[in-house]
């Protein structure tokens, strides 16, 4: 099983205000459950805010996990974060 890091995942991206925004699918991911996981990801994206302020970010789970979605926007709501279920559906609020 591949572990991604935040940090990596960013600096693929270099230029990010080209973008309108990111879709990160974790559809066939295995997430680490837990408060502790959700405070990295929150204090990643506060320490990112200059990159991700403008991008709207869509994340495309299962159901179970878009609690998790939900809990890091309301933590971070300067961001654009948003849940969905399919891919689809996170391209057309991206692209509008």
């Amino acid at each position: 099983m591949a572990q991604v890091s935040l940090k990596n995942l960013l600096s693929s991206y270099p230029d990010l205000k080209s973008y309108k925004g990111i879709i990160t699918s974790f559809l066939d991911a295995h997430m680490k459950q837990g408060d502790g996981n959700l405070n990295v990801v929150v204090e990643f994206l506060k320490s990112h805010m200059d990159q991700l302020k403008d991008l709207k970010i869509a994340v495309v789970e299962n159901t179970p996990l878009v609690t998790n979605t939900i809990i890091v926007s309301q933590k971070v709501k300067s961001l654009q974060i948003k849940p969905f279920s399919t891919f689809e559906a996170a391209m057309s609020w991206i692209q509008h």
